[in-house]
This record gives C-alpha cells, structure tokens and sequence, in this order.
C-alpha cells in the first residue's frame, strides 16, 4: 500500500501568515489534481527572539523541539513560514530527517533565474539588518528607513489581526516611491506577512513580485509531483530546492 505524504509547517512566528500559507498550499495542491496530503501545522508561540535577540537562545530551543516532533512523526518534508527565523535555520537543519528547504535559498534561486535587473527586497528591519538575501547574485536595493518603520508597523499589525489598521494608501504611496528612485522592475517580499498585505493592495506600479510565500507553496507542490523514494524519505530525496 503507497505511504500517504505526511507535509510539516512551522508556523506559529506569525500565526495569520502560517494560516495563510496553509490555504495558499492547499489550493495549489488542489489545482494540481494532486492527493491531499497528511499535513500537520505547528503554530508554535516561539518568544519573538526576531526584534529581541536576548530571546535567540529560546527560540532556538523551541524550533529545535520542533524539528524533534517531526522526527518523531516521520514527516517527509518540512517548511518553516518566517524569512528572519531562518537566522536559525543552519542550526535546525542539521538535525532533520526530513527534506527541509529553505525558504532564502527557494526565493533567492527564483529570483537568480529570472531577468530583472533592478530588485528591491521588503522586509522588516532585521531580516535587512542580518542580511538573509544578501547572498543573492543580483544586487538587492534596501528601502529607506522611513519604508522599513511602516512595513514593521504594518507587519506587527497583521500579527496582532489589525488588518484594517494597515495604511494600504501609504504603503502603495512609498512602495511606488522606492521602485521609481531605483527603477526596479522586481520586489521581494522577505517577510510572511507582506504576501497578506500586498494581496490587499490593487494599485502598485506593474512590477514582478517574488512572493515568498508563493514560492514556499511552489516547493511543496514540486516534492509532492516528484517520484517518492523507497521507504522513509530522505533529505535530499525528491524536489523541492535547499
């Protein structure tokens, strides 16, 4: 008898971008006429070592029982629905048993592929300041701190479910302002929570968007369209990107 796929989310960081993300995953599955798989999600309250980082050392212990869980479940594959907490990732990964991308290394080989020139990232202060996407093979153009305060702002908004306290007009005001100064014609989103706002902005400039979230879907998708392996899968058994 075919093992049903058991898919892990991490989640919890940001509890509406991991709600998000789920129903974003299940309508690609279902797009694809695929088996639903075994999904389980974790919204785990992980203290937010992301704007205090005396709390690192706790969050690292919260993902690293985490990935522990899933160990224990024997989880096929798992993603992790937070851009900064991947500061983490390098120290997590090690310890799975299961096909772990990262969600940097999915969004960066996504954008390295396309051909826009010109790309910004939007991203709270600290995804910025630890330079996540930093790696990338194109230059990255950073938004003035003037942007990065309003897309904090509008990001702890959404995590508190304040959407209707997100300064839509605002943002679509400073967002044109930052792709005309620098003549971009591609935007990260590095941070879960953009994709819930941008879904809700309607007047941005025509621009190639690297939705994280989308593409964290994406990877998903293409391990469950991938041959399985024999027996337990591996983490560099399948698709998927690391």
């Amino acid at each position: 008898m075919k093992k049903n796929i058991k898919i892990g989310i991490i989640g919890g960081m940001g509890a509406n971008a991991s709600s998000y993300f789920l129903q974003l995953l299940i309508n690609k599955i279902n797009k694809n006429n695929l088996k639903m798989p075994e999904i389980i999600l974790d919204s785990f309250p992980i203290d937010d070592f992301i704007s205090d980082i005396s709390k690192i050392n706790r969050g690292l212990i919260s993902l690293k029982s985490i990935i522990n869980k899933f160990n224990l479940l024997k989880i096929d594959m798992a993603v992790m629905c937070c851009n900064t907490a991947h500061i983490l990732y390098p120290q997590i990964f090690k310890n799975s048993k299961f096909k772990f991308p990262s969600l940097i290394n999915l969004v960066s080989t996504e954008v390295n592929k396309n051909n826009c020139q010109n790309i910004g990232i939007l991203a709270s202060p600290n995804t910025i300041k630890y330079q996540l996407y930093q790696f990338n093979n194109k230059k990255l153009f950073i938004p003035n701190i003037k942007l990065q305060q309003l897309l904090e702002k509008s990001i702890r908004q959404i995590i508190k479910s304040d959407f209707t306290k997100v300064d839509n007009q605002l943002l679509v005001l400073q967002i044109n302002k930052f792709i005309k100064k620098n003549k971009l014609n591609g935007l990260i989103l590095g941070c879960t929570e953009l994709p819930i706002i941008f879904s809700r902005l309607k007047t941005l400039n025509e621009i190639k968007i690297f939705n994280c979230l989308d593409i964290l879907a994406d990877s998903v998708v293409n391990y469950l369209l991938s041959p399985p392996c024999q027996g337990r899968v591996s983490r560099n058994c399948g698709t998927g990107g690391f």
